[in-house]
């Protein structure tokens, strides 16, 4: 579940792209934190602070309790920009979260086992990486976990099998295929080419045509001479 993640922050001046540059050069991030109890209210964290804060096991919904002269709020960040290159953070949305109030993320998927349809010649093939929820804020999981050590070929895990926490709503389609394990694909020639290479087809081919033209040849003599 959800901890809670401390971020600390600093009020800015507004939205300025000069302001926004300024910041970035200090190795800040420039923010946004609104709500719907909330006003928008720039602010400004440190880039280096938000990596962690955001590589915790919850990933991108981690709860973070946003901190800055003597406010605090509990939010979700959203909206993260990062440079196409670098991809360092540019501009982040902190969206305020109420404890009583359920919110929507989308939550991963972990494939844990081996599935024996895989020794069987399957092919392992997972749909979905992650399943949309609506949940409480501080009972958000981190992940959820899907065990493939009975999948033989042929068999499909849906999300209705999915073990789902109690208080936990999924908004997938409960009959969306989360893992399967498929019949992998053969080669198979085309008739009367087996054991033939490349080489040997063409040739085939080519004297195919040759019998052709002198079939159509030998009709048109035929035509004549009546």
């Amino acid at each position: 579940m959800s901890k809670q993640v401390p971020l600390a922050a600093r009020p800015r001046a507004g939205s300025g792209s000069s302001e926004a540059r300024a910041l970035r050069r200090d190795g800040r991030v420039p923010a946004i934190a609104y709500g719907r109890e909330m006003d928008a209210t720039p602010l400004s964290v440190d880039s280096n602070e938000l990596y962690h804060a955001l590589n915790t096991a919850a990933g991108e919904n981690a709860i973070l309790r946003l901190e800055w002269e003597g406010e605090q709020q509990l939010t979700l960040a959203r909206e993260i920009q990062r440079h196409p290159v670098k991809r360092h953070y540019q501009h982040v949305d902190f969206v305020a979260v109420t404890r009583g109030v359920k919110v929507s993320a989308d939550i991963p998927i972990r494939v844990e086992g081996e599935a024996p349809g895989t020794d069987e010649g399957g092919v392992l093939e997972q749909p979905l990486y992650s399943l949309p929820v609506e949940v409480l804020p501080l009972e958000m999981p981190d992940e959820f976990v899907v065990d493939v050590s009975e999948l033989g070929v042929g068999d499909t895990l849906r999300v209705a099998d999915v073990p789902v926490p109690e208080g936990v709503d999924v908004t997938e389609d409960p009959e969306s295929p989360v893992v399967t394990i498929s019949y992998a694909e053969l080669d198979v020639p085309e008739p009367g080419e087996e054991g033939l290479t490349e080489e040997e087809i063409a040739e085939a081919a080519e004297e195919d045509e040759g019998v052709e033209d002198s079939g159509d040849e030998g009709e048109a003599g035929d035509e004549e001479n009546a």
